[in-house]
């Protein structure tokens, strides 16, 4: 029963990502339940998603460090400084400018591996940028804010790294374990399961992020929209410049930066903004771009399956 149900959200993934949207904007005390789990939620889809990555593949990748180097600088430092040259360019009120660069700085989201083991992606190549970039966002985030927009945020690099670490860290720690623990021949058998744990992890993320959403969109429903259609727009626009920037890498590999481009983590930061946290367009802007991460991959799996993304499933469990 429990192996059928998991399946079913194996199979319909990236359509189920949009509904749990949907389900915390309708059920608001819902979302408002699973709000404070949010952490809790992120570290268990780090550590399930660790367990289906093919790690030769990590280490494949890992043997071209200036190449990852590259791909890291793009994501904290090129593509925050291309999306500060446009909304100056484009005159876009100081508040939405502000919450669209800090965006575009955030490193990549911890949850994106298992979104592109869904889309049929480079998981192992998605996994290292992101934790090599949510391990040096402490050092390029404020100084690169601080140019780009005046923008002071107080982030202590010391506690960051520590909360980063015992997130990625232990998350990879009890990944390790499952590893040794179930051994390679179950887990490839369990990879269905695996997966369909992935999304409903993700659904349960995108239910509680909306918490309080409801307010916003009955109180102010033109900014709503204008803060959406923002996010929506960097989102896409990022995503093809990278995978454009990248063509050289192989398909698979610009894919995966495309992915990666579009797709950032300001929750990370989020705890260590100080007084920039309690700003409304700030606040307003995250729960927005919450938007693109759960309603693209559905829009977009047809886009990637035709330009070779390799969409085959784990074999399901006997």
């Amino acid at each position: 029963m429990i192996s059928r149900f998991l399946a079913f959200f194996d199979r319909h993934g990236t359509r189920l990502l949009a509904s749990g949207l949907f389900i915390g904007l309708i059920l608001q005390p819902v979302a408002h339940a699973i709000w404070p789990l949010l952490p809790v939620l992120v570290f268990l889809l780090t550590a399930a998603t660790m367990l289906r990555i093919e790690w030769p593949q990590v280490i494949a990748h890992a043997r071209h460090p200036l190449r990852i180097g590259l791909l890291v600088l793009w994501a904290l430092v090129i593509s925050p400084v291309l999306v500060a040259a446009i909304v100056r360019i484009l005159g876009v009120p100081a508040g939405l400018a502000q919450s669209l660069v800090l965006w575009a700085a955030s490193p990549p989201l911890m949850s994106l591996p298992a979104i592109a083991l869904l889309l049929g992606l480079d998981a192992a190549l998605a996994l290292l940028v992101m934790v090599a970039a949510t391990f040096l966002v402490p050092l390029s985030l404020p100084p690169l804010l601080l140019g780009l927009m005046g923008l002071d945020l107080g982030i202590g690099i010391g506690p960051l790294m520590a909360r980063l670490a015992v997130v990625v860290g232990g998350a990879g720690a009890a990944a390790g374990l499952l590893r040794w623990h179930l051994g390679r021949e179950r887990l490839r058998r369990l990879g269905t399961e695996i997966s369909g744990i992935n999304v409903l992890l993700l659904v349960l993320f995108a239910v509680g992020v909306m918490d309080g959403i409801s307010a916003h969109l009955l109180h102010e429903p033109l900014r709503v929209l204008g803060y959406c259609l923002a996010a929506l727009g960097a989102s896409l626009g990022l995503q093809a410049v990278s995978f454009l920037s990248f063509g050289w890498l192989g398909r698979s590999s610009a894919l995966t930066m495309g992915l990666i481009g579009g797709n950032k983590n300001m929750a990370v930061v989020w705890a260590s903004l100080g007084a920039a946290a309690n700003s409304p367009d700030l606040m307003l802007y995250f729960a927005c771009a919450q938007l693109p991460i759960y309603l693209l991959p559905a829009a977009l799996a047809p886009i990637y399956r035709r330009l070779g993304a390799t969409m085959a499933r784990a074999a399901p469990a006997d």
